[in-house]
């Protein structure tokens, strides 16, 4: 999707995400994940999804599996994850979810870049 140009993070953009991501308590993981699913339902709920909206759900469940799958994850990776999913739920994040075709344009740049970050660091867990 050409659209996805409009929104890049910038060296300056990574920098204060890591600073935030520093912030995540990996304690409130479980309400995160309870959030997520309220989310992600009602995104299922509208007539019609995108296909950003379809990555974007799909990222999530696999970063849900990743959970479910490796108990002892370095804290580092789970407050990536958390901060991913947690950019995903807010709905004024930079660009506000209800914008119609762009809304969730950052959130997906956000994801990508989380998930290659945590394939840079752990290789192993192979999250697509």
């Amino acid at each position: 999707m050409s659209d996805l140009k409009i929104f890049r993070l910038r060296k300056q953009d990574k920098l204060r995400y890591l600073k935030l991501i520093e912030k995540i308590n990996p304690m409130h993981k479980d309400e995160i994940v309870l959030v997520l699913g309220e989310k992600i339902q009602d995104i299922l709920k509208e007539e019609s999804i995108n296909p950003i909206e379809i990555e974007l759900i799909n990222e999530m469940a696999q970063f849900v599996k990743i959970f479910e799958t490796y108990k002892n994850l370095p804290e580092n990776i789970v407050k990536k994850i958390l901060f991913a999913m947690s950019y995903f739920i807010d709905d004024e994040d930079e660009i506000p979810d209800i914008v119609p075709k762009y809304g969730y344009l950052d959130d997906i740049v956000v994801v990508r870049w989380i998930v290659t970050e945590i394939n840079k660091e752990l290789p192993e867990i192979g999250v697509a």
